[in-house]
Formats: C-alpha cells, structure tokens, sequence
C-alpha cells in the first residue's frame, strides 16, 4: 500500500493491512481486530488534528480496497470495517471544516465507483454521521443526482412503471429514504414514494415520521 509520506500512524496502518498476504476466513476476525485498532489511533486525532484524520481515512479506505482480493470475508467483518471508515471519514470531514457539498459529492463518488459492496447500504449509518449542515448538503447533492436518474428511467419506461430503474436510480433513492428519516421529513418521503414505488418498509418509516 502506497503512502503520500510514513508517519507513525501510517506505518502501523500499512502493517495492519499485511499487504499481499491472503487472508482467510479462520483468521479475519483477528485481521480485523488489527485494522480496528488503527482505526482507534486516527478517532484520536479527529478532535485535535481533524486535516491529518481526513487523510489518513482516506489513506485507510485506499488500503482497504486495495486489501479487498486478498480477504475472505465470508463474515462480513472486513465490509463493516470499510463502512465504519465512511463515517469517521464524515466525522474528520466535519471537524475539519470541510465544505458539506463537496464531502457529499465526494461520498456519492465513493458509492458510484463501490465495485466490492463496502458502501451498500452505508446511508443509513452515514445519515447518522453527519451533522445538521451536512445532511442537508448531502440531500441536496442526493436529490440533485437522483432527478438526474429519474427523468432518465422515465425515459426507458415509455410509461410502464415495470421497467426496471437502473442501479443508482434505486442506490440514490434508498439514499433519499435514509435521508429523509432522518430528517423526519415526511413530504421529501412521501414525494420520492410517488416518484418511485412503495414498499413495506416505507410505510414504517413513514408511520415513525409521525409518531
């Protein structure tokens, strides 16, 4: 795994990792265990140096895709692992004073190119993350993509709703639904239902909005 510079952190990251050693399933959970506690190290600097956090996660989420064909994670372990990184990295990003756009632009990127599933289903965490500013960036980014989509599926669709929606039509709606829970928004909810189809789920988040 390739560093920008070898701090400390980043030397103990990089013997974490065990580049271009298979990892197998009997031994990831103490593999694991091992990234997690490099994981600790970086949480500590968030609050003191969130800049160098920010690039370490980064430096961290890197080394863990490159990792990804060297694992069995039958566990599912390691994935868990990658989107606890996600949202320390929406942490640093805060405490850094980061622009909120562009940390959501910057997420919705990560997800687009997820080609080992460590972001699937990472907004429901990911909401939870960030604070009120950045949820509100990150639902303007998500809707702003998600309209995109949207008049592109409509298009295929001719007007039957069975056609299929490509796979960030549906990505960027489970984002909105995430989003808008959070938010408690029951309008945002209930409009992207309208533009999308119901589903069980919905009607219990919908029925938790206005508890």
């Amino acid at each position: 795994m390739a560093t920008k510079r070898s701090g400390p952190v980043e030397r103990l990251m990089e013997k974490a990792l065990r580049p271009d050693r298979f990892i197998d399933y009997r031994t990831s959970w103490e593999f694991v265990g091992g990234l997690e506690e490099v994981k600790r190290e970086i949480d500590r600097l968030i609050k003191t140096q969130p800049h160098q956090a920010v690039e370490l996660l980064e430096t961290f989420i890197a080394g863990c895709y490159e990792k990804a064909e060297e694992i069995d994670d039958s566990s599912g372990s390691f994935g868990m692992f990658v989107g606890d990184l996600f949202c320390a990295w929406i942490e640093a990003r805060q405490a850094a004073k980061a622009a909120p756009h562009a940390t959501a632009k910057q997420l919705l990127g990560w997800m687009d190119s997820d080609d080992y599933g460590f972001c699937h289903g990472i907004e429901k965490n990911a909401v939870k993350a960030f604070n009120k500013a950045g949820l509100k960036a990150f639902a303007e980014v998500a809707r702003e993509e998600f309209a995109k989509e949207l008049e592109s599926v409509k298009a295929r669709e001719q007007g039957d709703r069975n056609t299929p929606g490509s796979f960030r039509f549906r990505q960027l709606s489970d984002v909105l639904r995430a989003i808008y829970a959070a938010q408690q928004d029951a309008d945002g909810y209930l409009a992207l239902v309208e533009a999308t189809q119901l589903a069980p789920s919905d009607c219990a988040a919908i029925a938790r909005i206005y508890r």
